[in-house]
């Protein structure tokens, strides 16, 4: 209590949810609901993007380099390219030291990030299909298709370890978070930059989410 004051300060009263754990867990919607909720995504944080999208589009094609760079550095985030990628008929090395930024499956890999890259920063955020397509970009990693023609055809989905697929993400997130904070001032205010951040933090953590549902089992 302040000195000098008779009033006791009262601890604010929080309306606490009822949030059902076998719900999040088999629908998508309520759990995007949860997550949306949880980490205040709004959207004010989906305009934000939307703004910020033109600003940094063009460093994707850099950003995909870069970060297929950044799994080479590592002979077991390296490895996984040795598998045939879905959609992909093209020629493999057989040995790892063959594998190279310009193999024909790396180039084939680096469509689909650029795409999903690009997706992140202009994506209608309160459409059901853009949670959709984010939940199966965690899916097809698993080593299981979340696409039937992929599974009518026999087309083999990625298998990567959840380890690496949240590493990735975080190193996305500070690649994206220091575009914004380069852009010049006259074109993005340092509080439009922050709150774009902010969002983009949100986003991330939600795409995380959406890989790891599909691992742990909870």
């Amino acid at each position: 209590m302040p000195q000098g004051s008779s009033t006791p300060q009262k601890c604010p009263v929080i309306f606490t949810q009822e949030v059902d754990p076998v719900l999040i867990r088999v629908s998508l919607d309520d759990r995007i609901a949860y997550l949306t909720d949880f980490l205040g995504f709004t959207s004010h944080d989906a305009k934000i993007i939307s703004r910020i999208a033109p600003l940094v589009n063009g460093l994707i094609p850099d950003l995909v380099d870069d970060m297929y760079a950044k799994l080479f550095e590592f002979d077991i985030t390296k490895k996984v390219f040795m598998q045939r990628n879905q959609g992909f008929d093209g020629p493999l090395p057989s040995k790892l030291e063959d594998l190279t930024l310009d193999s024909a499956q790396i180039k084939f890999r680096k469509v689909f990030m650029k795409s999903w890259a690009r997706r992140v920063l202009t994506s209608d955020y309160t459409s059901g299909k853009t949670w959709a397509y984010m939940d199966k970009v965690g899916i097809m990693h698993t080593g299981v298709s979340p696409f039937k023609h992929q599974r009518t055809m026999g087309i083999a989905p990625l298998n990567v370890p959840y380890r690496d697929c949240a590493l990735m993400l975080g190193w996305v997130q500070q690649v994206l978070m220091r575009a914004v904070l380069k852009v010049p001032n006259d074109k993005l205010s340092p509080d439009d930059k922050a709150e774009a951040i902010t969002a983009i933090n949100k986003i991330i953590w939600i795409q995380n989410d959406l890989f790891s549902r599909h691992y742990i089992n909870e």
